[in-house]
């Protein structure tokens, strides 16, 4: 450690560690954000349960994303490595997704008249796997899992839209 020294400040004295505080702020105001969106996107599904997944995927943006006139993201000043995700991996948190079937997956033929994908919902990305490779929440199943043949309706357009939303546009 060069010229790095250890300061212990009182018990609830988070006023003594401004730079911290000044993080977790920025975290909890981007989680907050990015989970009212989808909440006023698809409210009959996503709730303040899965701020985890938020805060996660609001650290994990932030880590990658170039900040205040420097050259490299967090993540490369901090590691020396290149992020595993890219800003183009990132998708509209919470958003509807269409993930395909295992069979199909698998080279296996589906009947004809059967659904090849279920509804998922996309919770960030995998820290096992490629940049590539989304973490889906099933919701009938309650499980997290990852996925890569995978599309993402990040405009909300095949569920349902909340009558909030033209409350709204009727008030402005």
């Amino acid at each position: 450690m060069k010229r790095q020294k250890l300061t212990f400040y009182a018990v609830g004295g988070h006023w003594q560690n401004g730079v911290a505080e000044r993080a977790i702020g920025i975290l909890q105001n981007t989680t907050r954000t990015i989970l009212l969106h989808a909440m006023a996107n698809w409210p009959s599904v996503i709730t303040e349960e899965y701020w985890p997944f938020a805060i996660r995927h609001a650290a994990n943006l932030h880590n990658v994303s170039l900040h205040n006139n420097h050259d490299q993201s967090p993540w490369l000043q901090f590691t020396g490595e290149d992020p595993p995700w890219s800003l183009s991996d990132f998708r509209v948190f919470r958003s509807p997704t269409y993930v395909l079937h295992k069979d199909l997956q698998d080279a296996t033929n589906r009947a004809k008249w059967k659904s090849r994908c279920w509804q998922g919902i996309y919770v960030g990305h995998s820290l096992q796997h490629s940049g590539s490779v989304a973490l889906i929440y099933n919701p009938l199943t309650t499980h997290v899992s990852p996925q890569f043949h995978v599309l993402f309706d990040e405009h909300f357009s095949s569920v349902n839209t909340p009558a909030l939303k033209d409350k709204v546009l009727d008030a402005l």
